[in-house]
């Protein structure tokens, strides 16, 4: 009887197979395309079947490859939520945040100090990412999103209005002033992946069917495109919470400024967290926690 292929080969295999992209694999997991593609290959020839179509530019899965990839995904996902059950009862009282990097680098944890010093025996990981956690495949506990909802099987309590502002550094708009919207038609436009808010998001907010632009500068986060901004790389659209307080945090007048005034936005910030996970006390003390740095000013 043939023996099951190495262990080590299906996390390269599962994240292709959800992404249904090699490189996109790559980046969720850290390592280089050629490393996810030698693994695949690796895998098929263990089984002697082909797991994926290689097409022009893109992928897809085989008859086997579906049916592989639901046995693997099925596999993992057991192991992740009992390793998380492993470590409930068997270590300190933990949660795991998921929110974007900008979130987690510039509101947060410059003061997880305080939370810290109110809760000494509680550990915390935030998971600075931009897409949204899968909660059925992760052993996150809460996560920050923006959106209508409701998420089934999870709960979700409103944190903040949102708004969307288009900012830039005050020397790049001295030299390329923005009086209107065609105006841009002379900047960049700075993209951050899976961004709950884009450019032709905006552009709808805004009446137009499209936004005019120079170029595109597409970076990996939300806090990337900040920063870029800063550098006077090019405008980049930013969802704030609402509260100037919060704002002015963010956007810092020597460093950058709005160019057009901030526009509310239909969808509120939300905790979205796990329904009955025997965290409820937890996640009751990081959601007032959370609120009371990015909610309403008052």
């Amino acid at each position: 009887m043939q023996r099951p292929p190495p262990l080590q080969l299906l996390p390269a295999f599962e994240a292709a197979s959800r992404l249904l992209s090699f490189s996109k694999a790559a980046a969720e997991l850290h390592v280089t395309t050629a490393a996810v593609s030698q693994q695949i290959r690796q895998l098929e020839s263990h089984l002697g079947l082909p797991l994926f179509l290689r097409l022009t530019r893109r992928v897809e899965l085989t008859d086997a490859g579906r049916q592989f990839a639901e046995l693997v995904s099925r596999m993992l996902q057991q192991y992740r939520q009992g390793h998380a059950d492993l470590l409930h009862h068997h270590t300190r009282p933990a949660l795991r945040l998921s929110m974007t990097p900008l979130v987690a680098q510039e509101l947060l944890i410059p003061r997880l100090a305080a939370f810290q010093a109110r809760h000494p025996d509680v550990s915390i990981r935030l998971d600075a990412r931009m897409d949204f956690v899968d909660f059925e495949r992760e052993p996150i506990d809460a996560a920050i999103r923006v959106g209508k909802g409701p998420w089934p099987g999870l709960q979700a309590q409103p944190l903040c209005r949102c708004v969307a502002a288009i900012v830039a550094s005050p020397q790049l708009l001295a030299r390329q002033p923005v009086r209107n919207i065609d105006d841009l038609a002379r900047h960049t436009l700075i993209h951050p992946r899976e961004a709950p808010l884009d450019w032709r998001a905006a552009a709808r907010f805004l009446g137009r069917d499209e936004l005019p632009r120079r170029a595109d500068l597409v970076l990996d986060s939300d806090l990337s495109a900040l920063k870029a901004a800063e550098q006077g790389l090019g405008l980049a659209l930013c969802l704030l919470p609402a509260s100037s307080r919060v704002q002015a945090r963010l956007i810092q007048p020597d460093k950058l400024v709005c160019v057009l005034p901030p526009v509310a936005l239909p969808d509120p910030a939300w905790f979205v967290s796990r329904a009955n996970s025997g965290k409820d006390a937890l996640l009751a003390q990081a959601f007032d926690w959370i609120r009371a740095e990015v909610g309403e000013d008052g």
